[in-house]
């Protein structure tokens, strides 16, 4: 399992990670992002690796 984190001090809710990885990420009906989970399986790593890259304010890491 790979640790997702979300900086929510820095994220501005672009959406891009919900449209990438929808059941991790969502966009709640306050505008703001959701987390719905800090795991995801190491089989998705590349995935998770590409919503890192396309975070604009680098809001979202692994570990």
């Amino acid at each position: 399992m790979v640790e997702v984190k979300v900086d929510f001090a820095r994220c501005d809710a672009n959406g891009t990670c919900a449209a990438l990885m929808p059941d991790v990420f969502r966009i709640g009906e306050n505008g703001l992002l959701e987390q719905l989970t800090t795991e995801v399986e190491g089989g998705r790593a590349d995935e998770l690796e590409e919503v890192i890259l396309c975070c604009p304010l680098g809001a979202i890491s692994r570990s």
